[in-house]
């Protein structure tokens, strides 16, 4: 698979990579040593279980609704230390993220190609990377993306009660679930893995402790993915795959807030209800989750 586009480099800061046509950042090095293993030690001290099969999701904030794939009104885990005191170092100032989903990912593991939902929170896109290097695929979306997207697809509901039932632990069981599927974005199911005629795919590497940024084309046009594998290409050489963080961070919008005028209405959430002549809530109940 091809590498990803050769980024700008910072001239200000050699660590941070900008693909300026398409709106994505990577930072390296966004936090620190200590601050990675802090946050991998707190994550565990609310859910302390690893079988190495399944991914553990705990949620900040306004939790995440499955019934109106937006935020809760009600909801709310306080946000931890460990998250709000790197907040005044993300890149985008202006409005920062108040929904938060930190994730753990046993080896191997990975997420479908998919495109976030655009009319439910903010432009920025944050995911933080900790613990094991991984690959995340990019590839513009195509017709082929916005057909699937239109597709009919099973209820969140089975999925979030099932979470709910599995992954209750630790100090606050309502924050941390146990979930194959548990955040905000549109999951493409049928053969998605398979390479488009259209736009070739390209990979690009997340270093433990980088921070990448998806605005623009990237957060509202491009797929993004990680394969399931238990090894990677990097840097030339082989490596194994253990175990890894993130955490996804968004801004939610609410009331007249909702709603998205993007140039890519094929994968537009809000375009496709426009279409259908459908509220929210109803259109949310389609639509599968995944994070990064």
């Amino acid at each position: 698979m091809p590498s990803a586009p050769v980024p700008v480099t910072d001239p200000e800061n050699p660590k941070i990579q900008r693909w300026d046509d398409i709106g994505l950042v990577l930072i390296h090095d966004f936090i620190t040593e200590e601050e990675e293993a802090a946050m991998i030690a707190a994550f565990h001290a609310v859910d302390p279980r690893l079988d190495g099969k399944r991914r553990i999701s705990q949620h900040f904030g306004y939790h995440f609704d499955y019934t109106t794939f937006g935020a809760s009104d009600t909801r709310f885990t306080p946000v931890p230390s460990y998250i709000t005191d790197f907040l005044p170092r993300l890149p985008v100032q202006d409005y920062l993220p108040d929904q938060f989903t930190a994730q753990y990912y046993p080896p191997g593991a990975g997420i479908p190609p998919h495109v976030d939902t655009h009319s439910m929170f903010g432009e920025a896109l944050y995911s933080l990377s900790y613990g094991s290097a991984v690959p995340m695929v990019f590839r513009m979306s195509d017709a082929n993306d916005a057909r699937k997207m239109r597709l009919p697809r099973r209820s969140l509901q089975s999925s979030a009660s099932e979470s709910k039932l599995e992954g209750v632990s630790g100090t606050d069981a309502r924050s941390a679930t146990t979930a194959p599927d548990s955040q905000t974005t549109m999951k493409v199911k049928s053969k998605l893995e398979e390479p488009s005629p259209e736009h070739p795919s390209w990979e690009l590497v997340l270093p433990p402790r980088s921070l990448l940024l998806m605005t623009g084309p990237s957060r509202y046009g491009y797929t993004h993915g990680i394969k399931s594998r238990k090894t990677d290409i990097i840097n030339g050489e082989m490596v194994h795959r253990q175990g890894r963080y993130s955490i996804t961070m968004r801004s939610i919008r609410r009331g007249d807030e909702i709603g998205c005028d993007c140039m890519f209405p094929g994968v537009c959430d809000a375009r496709i209800r426009e279409e259908q002549g459908r509220p929210v809530a109803a259109q949310s109940m389609d639509v599968l989750v995944q994070e990064k």
